[in-house]
C-alpha cells in the first residue's frame, strides 16, 4: 500500500484504504482551490455559482473522517499550508467567507492537539511551526469574515471556545517574535473590522505586553 505523504509523492504507509481515498481527495480539492480551478471555485471575484461552498462543505466533512481515523494532523497541515487561498478568502463573498471560516474552526481545534503527546524535541518544534503557520494564514479570515446571509457561521458557544483555543495555541508559541508576529497581525485585522469583536484576543494580547515590559526592564 501507498502513502501519500505532504510533499504529494508517494512512500511506504501503512493507512487503511479508505484513509488514503479520503487524504487524496483532501489534496485534490485543496489544489483545485489553490490552483487553475480557483475561479470555479466561488468564483471570487465574479460571485459565480455555490460550487465553491459544497467544495467548502466537502473539505470540512473529509477533516472530520481524517481526523477520526488518526489522520488530523496532515489535514491541518496543508489547511496552515494553503496561504493563497487564505488571503484570497478574504475578499470573497459572504457565503463562501462562512463556509471556510467552519472548516477552519474545526482544524484550528485539531492543531492545537498537535505535539502535546510527543517526546522528541525536534517533532514537537515542527508542530509548534504547523501551528504558527495556520494561525498567520487563517486569523485574518476569522477577523473579517461577515456572518453570512442566513444565520451565524458560528454560535456563541463555538466561537467562545475558539477563542479558547486560539489562546493556548498562542501560548505554546515562544514568548517573543512568534507571539509579536501572530498578534500584531490579529490587532491589524480586528481593528480593520470595527462591525465585529470577534475572535478578541485582547487577554492574550495583554500578557503578551506585559511580558515583553518585564524582559525590556530586565535588559
Amino acid at each position: 500500500m501507498m502513502e501519500i505523504g505532504r510533499d504529494g509523492g508517494e512512500n511506504g504507509g501503512s493507512r487503511t484504504g479508505p484513509v488514503n481515498d479520503r487524504l487524496n481527495r483532501v489534496l485534490k480539492a485543496v489544489r483545485a482551490v489553490r490552483g487553475r480551478s480557483w475561479a470555479r471555485f466561488g468564483g471570487i471575484r465574479e460571485g459565480l455559482d455555490r460550487s465553491a461552498e459544497k467544495l467548502a462543505a466537502e473539505l470540512l466533512w473529509l477533516g472530520q473522517k481524517l481526523a477520526s481515523c488518526g489522520c488530523g494532523e496532515e489535514a491541518v497541515w496543508r489547511w496552515a499550508s494553503a496561504s493563497n487561498m487564505a488571503w484570497l478568502a478574504l475578499s470573497a463573498e459572504a457565503r463562501l467567507q462562512g463556509s471556510l471560516v467552519k472548516v477552519s474552526a474545526f482544524l484550528f481545534k485539531q492543531a492545537k492537539e498537535l505535539g502535546l503527546d510527543e517526546t522528541e524535541e525536534g517533532q514537537r518544534e515542527q508542530e509548534r511551526q504547523t501551528m504558527m503557520k495556520m494561525m498567520m494564514s487563517w486569523l485574518p479570515l476569522l477577523c473579517r469574515a461577515s456572518n453570512g446571509s442566513d444565520a451565524p457561521v458560528l454560535s456563541v458557544r463555538e466561537r467562545a471556545e475558539l477563542e479558547r483555543t486560539l489562546e493556548e495555541m498562542i501560548e505554546r508559541l515562544e514568548h517573543g517574535e512568534e507571539q509579536e508576529q501572530v498578534l500584531s497581525l490579529w490587532l491589524h485585522h480586528f481593528t480593520y473590522s470595527p462591525s465585529s469583536d470577534w475572535p478578541n484576543l485582547h487577554a492574550s494580547y495583554a500578557r503578551w505586553c506585559t511580558a515583553s515590559r518585564k524582559l525590556l526592564i530586565l535588559k
